[in-house]
């Protein structure tokens, strides 16, 4: 019976690596990350907009190059990786979690 469950998490993946769903959260963290760190940038072309409707695109074309360009400062690989490593920290939380509980549940099945 323990063959069994050997092989079960032989094919499992290791933990650090996301599925599709986790890579698209770590993307969408970064974009929340990069809007953050560039609030002040995005206020100025938000209060621009406002200030010229239709006209935007000539009259803020400053604040706009400016929010861009803090944007993209934020959106390299290492900032991915430090999402990634977050959920992956994520994930090891729960796993240790679940490892606790069972462990307690265990040590409560055998003092009965």
């Amino acid at each position: 019976m323990s063959d069994g469950s050997s092989t079960q998490t032989s094919h499992r993946l290791p933990i650090w690596v996301l599925g599709p769903r986790e890579e698209k959260e770590a993307r969408q963290n970064l974009k929340k990350f990069a809007y953050g760190q560039c609030s002040e940038y995005v206020k100025a072309m938000v209060e621009c907009s406002k200030l010229h409707g239709l006209k935007l695109f000539p009259a803020c074309e400053s604040q706009r190059d400016k929010m861009v360009e803090c944007i993209k400062s934020f959106q390299g690989d290492e900032y991915l990786d430090q999402q990634r490593d977050q959920l992956v920290q994520r994930k090891i939380g729960k796993l240790e979690e679940r490892l606790q509980q069972q462990q307690q549940q265990q040590q409560q099945q055998q003092s009965k």
